[in-house]
């Protein structure tokens, strides 16, 4: 009964996030807002893979030795930790994949082969997760960022830029029949308060145009 309970003020708290009054954007430029991309901080999450959905709080901390940290706390689970290690580099340090990073790449893995596709692409997105945070963190890490009005480049990753009036959104093309996507909305006079991670099918008859969506409400 209590997991049910904070599951519903877990979820409460997120629907009031997404009601946030935010800025129009369209009249920034694309670099002041990817300066504008939160990667460290507190507040509460949704991720879902496939058929799953987990909400959870979250802190994600950047380390003096360039390690990013998301710490997970998701009901009935308990806490499972996404490390990114050493986002100075490109490629980091080869490790084996345990608590939120092993759900995520064996959610993605398992639909994959259900519908008889290659597993490959799971590790390939988190690769790509982690060039997103190298750009979201790239004042911190000291990287260089530059931006276009319809492109973004950090070292030899180019992400196709969007701007509406609510959101910014940032892609890449991972294979011939999935793209990442990062969509930043609710933006106030520093920072977007909710950053959200797609993995999504290219194919507009797919069963599962999305298969996986990792949200962030920052506080």
């Amino acid at each position: 009964m209590l997991s049910r309970i904070y599951f519903l003020i877990l979820l409460l708290s997120l629907t009031s996030c997404s009601l946030f009054k935010s800025q129009n954007i369209q009249s920034k430029k694309i670099e002041d807002l990817v300066s504008y991309l939160q990667g460290t901080g507190e507040g509460k999450g949704r991720l879902g893979i496939g058929q799953q959905k987990y909400l959870f709080s979250f802190d994600a901390i950047l380390k003096e030795n360039s390690d990013w940290i998301l710490a997970a706390n998701i009901p009935l689970h308990g806490e499972e930790v996404l490390r990114l290690q050493n986002l100075k580099t490109v490629n980091g340090e080869e490790s084996d994949s345990d608590g939120l990073e092993l759900r995520i790449e064996q959610g993605i893995s398992d639909y994959l082969k259900s519908q008889k596709q290659s597993p490959e692409l799971a590790k390939t997105f988190l690769l790509e997760l982690r060039n997103i945070m190298r750009l979201v963190l790239h004042k911190k890490l000291d990287l260089e960022a530059i931006c276009s009005e319809t492109e973004c480049h950090i070292g030899e990753t180019i992400y196709q830029v969007e701007a509406t009036s609510k959101q910014l959104s940032l892609k890449k093309s991972l294979s011939a029949d999935y793209e990442i996507e990062l969509v930043a909305m609710n933006l106030t006079d520093s920072i977007f308060q909710r950053s959200s991670v797609f993995l999504h099918s290219k194919i507009k008859s797919s069963s599962s145009p999305t298969l996986l969506s990792l949200e962030l409400f920052w506080n």
